[in-house]
């Protein structure tokens, strides 16, 4: 289960984004999963829940949009989503190999939600910050 790994290493980059932001306390964090990522969105809630359980991010939500697999028809340019990842005929010239992929191989955090103090120390705002995609 390599979910767990990447679960881990999710970890550490909220932490560094928790130190050079100012974070307060985590709400919520949002990943977003491809078909073709290679890590499947119920073990990689599974590890979020084991690998939080205690510390600084125990209650921590963590939000997972699979996102599909979008390919470009290679000979005639149709974008579509293909129902099987494997198999992905061109449903308007038949084409079968030579597709683009356009989404589904990534695995990425896109947001962290978190409280972030004002002056004062006081929390000021619940607010979250977008991640750039990779």
């Amino acid at each position: 289960m390599h979910e767990l790994s990447l679960i881990q290493s999710m970890i550490e980059i909220i932490r560094e984004e928790r130190a050079k932001h100012g974070m307060e306390r985590i709400v919520r964090v949002r990943v977003v999963n491809g078909a073709l990522s290679g890590a499947v969105s119920d073990a990689l809630s599974f590890g979020w829940e084991c690998l939080t359980s205690e510390g600084e991010l125990k209650g921590v939500a963590l939000e997972i949009i699979d996102q599909p697999l979008r390919v470009t028809c290679g000979s005639c340019g149709l974008a579509f989503e293909p129902e099987d990842k494997h198999y992905m005929p061109c449903p308007a010239c038949q084409e079968i190999l030579g597709h683009d992929i356009q989404s589904g191989k990534e695995l990425y955090i896109e947001e962290i939600e978190a409280d972030v103090p004002d002056d004062t120390g006081e929390v000021a705002a619940s607010g979250s910050a977008q991640c750039p995609k990779p």
